[in-house]
This record gives C-alpha cells, sequence and structure tokens, in this order.
C-alpha cells in the first residue's frame, strides 16, 4: 500500500507531512510523586534503531486489511537523566524505565502505525523542550502537545516560546497544575490558547476535572478545540448513569472531542498507575461505553490513540487496537478510517 503524504496546515503554512497513517500521543492517570534518578544499568534502554520510518510504510501484520494508524497518544521519558522525571514514580512496576523512540517505532511497525505525536505527561518547561529536541528532526512525530499550567504567571511566556516551533499544536493542562476553577488567570490562559488556534488535552475522571467544570470551559471558550482524553473516565463493564448524562451533555458542545484511547482503564481496580492489573481482551466488555460516546460525539470526534507505555499495564496495545477495530468494523470502512486516523490529523493542528 503506498503511503498518502497529507500535510497539516497552521495558520496557512505547512507544519508537518504525514504518511497516509498514524500518530502517538501520550496520556496517563494524574500521580503526585518525586522521581530519583535511578541507575542507568537497572534502567537501560533499549539500542537506537536505525534508520527512520518518515518515508516507508511500517512492516508486519496490519489491522482492518491494511488500512493505517494515528496513534495520538504515547509518552516519551528518561527516569535516568540527571535528576530523573516527576512521572512516572519509581514504584510505577513496569513504568520507571527509559521510554524512547526507538522502542515505540519497532511497536508501531508491527501494528501500521505510521506516525506519532507525543502528549506530555510531565509538568516542567524544561521535559517539554528536552522532548522536542529529543525527536527533533524525526518526521515520524508529527506533533506535540506540552504540558503547562493554565493560569501560572508564566503560561503566557512558556507559551509563546514553545509556540515557535510548529511541531507543537496545542497543550495538556490541568493534570498537575491547581484545580480547573475558571478564575480569571485560567479564564486568561484559555483564551489565549484560544486565540493561538491551538488545542487543549484534558483528562475527566472522578475529581480530577469534573466534568460540570469542563462543560462550563467548553461554553467561556467556545473555539478552542478541546479533546477529553481516554473515553472521558468510563469505569467498569455498565455505564454509570451519571456519566452517561454528563457524557451527553458535554457532546453538545461541538468544541469537544473524546480521546477513544487507554481502553484498558476501564478495570483498574486501583487509584493508581503503579500495579499493573489484567483488563479483558474482548469487545463485549468495553461496547456499552464505546456505545454512548459513538452515539452521543459521533464517527467525526472520537480520536483514537494508545497511551502506550500505560496501556502496558493492562494489556498491550495490539489487543486495545483489535478491540477498536472490531467495534469500528459495523460502523463500515469510512467512520473506522476517521477514528483512527482522519480525526487526529483533523484535531491536532492549529485551527
Amino acid at each position: 500500500m503506498k503511503a498518502e503524504i497529507v500535510s497539516i496546515m497552521t495558520h496557512g503554512c505547512a507544519v508537518a507531512a504525514f504518511a497516509f497513517g498514524s500518530f502517538i500521543g501520550c496520556g496517563g492517570q494524574q500521580q503526585s510523586a518525586s522521581s530519583p534518578a535511578a541507575s542507568a544499568s537497572d534502567n537501560a534502554a533499549k539500542p537506537a534503531e536505525t534508520g527512520t520510518l518518515a518515508a516507508a510504510t511500517p512492516t508486519g501484520a496490519a489491522p482492518a486489511a491494511g488500512r493505517p494508524i494515528m496513534d495520538t497518544h504515547i509518552h516519551l521519558y528518561q527516569v535516568t537523566k540527571p535528576g530523573g522525571v516527576p512521572w512516572p514514580p519509581p514504584k510505577a512496576k513496569n513504568l520507571y524505565r527509559d521510554i524512547l523512540p526507538a522502542e515505540y517505532k519497532e511497536l508501531a511497525k508491527k501494528h501500521n502505525i505510521m506516525g506519532t505525536g507525543i502528549v506530555e505527561a510531565n509538568p516542567t518547561m524544561e521535559e517539554d523542550l528536552r522532548i522536542l529536541d529529543l525527536v527533533k528532526g524525526d518526521d515520524f512525530f508529527k506533533f506535540f502537545v506540552p504540558c503547562l499550567e493554565i493560569g501560572s504567571p508564566t503560561f503566557a511566556s512558556n507559551l509563546d516560546k514553545l509556540a515557535k516551533d510548529p511541531r507543537v499544536v496545542g497543550i495538556r493542562g490541568f493534570l498537575w497544575s491547581p484545580k480547573l476553577t475558571l478564575d480569571a488567570k485560567q479564564l486568561a490562559s484559555l483564551k489565549e490558547l484560544e486565540k493561538k488556534g491551538m488545542t487543549l488535552d484534558i483528562i475527566s475522571r472522578g475529581d480530577l476535572n469534573p466534568k460540570d467544570k469542563v462543560d462550563a470551559m467548553a461554553t467561556a471558550v467556545p473555539k478552542l478545540h478541546i479533546i477529553i482524553d481516554h473515553l472521558g473516565g468510563a469505569k467498569g463493564e455498565t455505564p454509570d448513569p451519571k456519566w452517561v448524562e454528563a457524557m451527553q451533555k458535554l457532546a453538545k458542545h461541538p468544541n469537544i472531542y473524546i480521546k477513544f484511547s487507554s481502553f484498558f482503564d476501564m478495570f483498574n481496580p486501583n487509584a493508581s498507575e503503579d500495579e499493573p492489573w489484567q483488563s479483558p481482551a474482548n469487545l463485549s466488555a468495553y461496547k456499552a461505553h464505546f456505545d454512548v460516546l459513538m452515539k452521543a460525539f459521533g464517527e467525526d470526534r472520537l480520536v483514537w490513540g494508545s497511551n502506550w507505555p500505560v496501556v502496558g499495564q493492562g494489556g498491550d496495545v495490539g489487543k486495545e487496537i483489535a478491540i477498536a477495530e472490531e467495534y469500528l468494523q459495523t460502523f463500515g470502512p469510512e467512520a473506522r478510517d476517521k477514528v483512527m486516523f482522519k480525526n487526529a490529523q483533523a484535531f491536532y493542528r492549529r485551527h
């Protein structure tokens, strides 16, 4: 299958060329802990891969008869660097090790993922700039969503600095920063983001960014493109009626999208991601929640993402893709292609 090249535009200027395929982004549950650096020998990264995937379609078994995928949610980090990283904490089994580009690119080859975007989980400007530098010149990494504290005194200056890099299409907010209150400082930051045509990734799960506050935010900045990560905090096999009502209300805002990601979080029995867990691999365990989201937001506002490497705590990327493909096949190839890659191209750009 020949790759089609699609350009993302930023205020009329081409920002990145996509192989007709997939993104990768980042995500995860909110955790607070300091991360002292571990020894390089204990957390050695996998050997660097030679070459890139920018000009070639990945090889290996392809889902949906070879149709490409855009993954919009991965993390990259290096716990062995001097000073370590705030997330993940050392107690996070399986996650506390170096997670670097070569490892994901090898994984992507197996699943017809042909490009990635990174969504930052760590809250420092230093880490935002370090990740940009880490993947500089590698066209496989199509976009970057840094983590910034909305409402902070340095928000506008940091956003201006990051926005000079065309790979930065938006930010991730309200993960480490103060609670979503929509006070004057937060509203000023959100309006600045809206003015720049950038996007906002946010988690709304439990007490973290309650959905009524997200609803009010979408009203306050109606032109800001907002994506709620990880199925909007769906939990268990049977949807909670209050969750259903809240998602239906949020769907009334045309500027809110849903990250069709991190399925296995639904069955995490813990309040953190420190311990691995086992999630079902059958579609039936997830379908009721998927149906709520598809009915409310439609095929144009669901955007697939893996949440790698956190996805490995409850399953693996291959199983997650298989569940998504099985669900989407009943809606036809056009809907499948929207959710699995086209919607990513439409959302993750400067509007």
